[in-house]
C-alpha cells in the first residue's frame, strides 16, 4: 500500500464545509424547483459550489500520485447539481447532492474504477468503484482473481476491517462457480461494484482536515483500484 500522502495544510483554501452545506441539500430536497433554486443561487454558490471545487483542488495533486493517468480539472471531477432530465424518469431539475470523482480520461468512464466523494442531505461517503463494469472487464477481473486468489484476499482484508466501508454490488441472479474462501464470493459474484464508506456529519466534514481523511479512504482503495485497472488492460 502506498505511504501516507501528505500535502502542505498552510496553502490550502479549504477550511471544510458547514451544516449550511446539508441544510442547503435538505430544502432543496423540499423544494425541487426553479423559482426556489433561483431565490437561494447564492447559498448554493458559498456553501456547496464554491467548497466543492475548493476541495477538489486540494485533493488533485494528492490523487495524481495515486494515479498520474487521473484527471482532476474541477470542470470534469466535480458533478453538476443540474439534472439532465431528458433521459432520467426523476423530471426533477436538480440533484440534492454533489460528488467529486476522479478518473483517468476514457471514452466512457462509467465502466472504469473511480475514486468519488460525496456529500447528501443526511450524510457524506468516500469510496472507489466502478458505476457500470462492462461484461468483459469482469470477466477479466474474476480471471484475474482465479489465477491470484491469495493476493486480492490480501488487497480486500484492510477493506474489510474497516466497518464503515461496504460492499455495493449489483451481483448476477444465478451464481456462477466460486472456488475461493466465501469471503471472496461477493466480489465473485458481482456484474458490477463499488466499495464504499458512509460517514455521519461530524467535525471532520466542518474542517480542513477533510482532504485528508478522504485520501486515507482512496490509499485503503488503492490496491484494488489497480487491481481493477489490470484485468481491464
Amino acid at each position: 500500500m502506498p505511504e501516507k500522502i501528505k500535502h502542505e495544510s498552510s496553502k490550502t483554501r479549504f477550511a471544510g464545509f458547514t451544516p449550511n452545506t446539508l441544510d442547503f441539500f435538505r430544502q432543496l430536497d423540499k423544494n425541487n424547483n426553479r423559482e426556489w433554486f433561483t431565490e437561494h443561487k447564492k447559498e448554493y454558490v458559498q456553501f456547496v459550489a464554491e467548497p466543492f471545487k475548493q476541495l477538489a483542488l486540494e485533493l488533485a495533486p494528492m490523487v495524481q500520485e495515486l494515479d498520474p493517468l487521473i484527471i482532476t480539472d474541477t470542470r470534469r471531477t466535480v458533478s453538476r447539481i443540474y439534472r439532465d432530465t431528458r433521459f432520467s424518469h426523476n423530471k426533477t431539475p436538480y440533484r440534492p447532492n454533489v460528488w467529486i470523482a476522479f478518473k483517468r480520461n476514457a471514452e466512457c468512464w462509467t465502466e472504469t474504477p473511480v475514486f468519488f466523494f460525496e456529500i447528501t442531505a443526511t450524510q457524506y461517503m468516500a469510496g472507489m468503484g466502478m458505476y457500470q463494469a462492462n461484461a468483459a472487464t469482469m470477466r477479466n477481473f474474476r480471471q484475474l482473481l482465479d489465477s491470484s486468489p491469495q493476493q486480492f484476499w490480501e488487497i480486500i482484508k484492510p477493506i474489510r476491517r474497516n466497518s464503515a466501508m461496504q460492499l455495493e454490488a449489483e451481483q448476477y441472479k444465478r451464481p456462477l462457480p466460486c472456488k475461493h474462501r466465501k469471503e471472496i464470493h461477493p466480489w465473485y459474484q458481482s456484474k458490477t461494484f463499488a466499495v464504499v464508506g458512509y460517514y455521519e456529519p461530524d467535525k471532520t466534514l466542518y474542517s480542513g482536515k477533510l482532504p485528508d481523511f478522504i485520501i486515507d479512504k482512496f490509499l485503503l482503495l488503492k490496491p484494488l483500484y489497480d487491481f481493477l485497472w489490470r484485468a481491464i488492460e
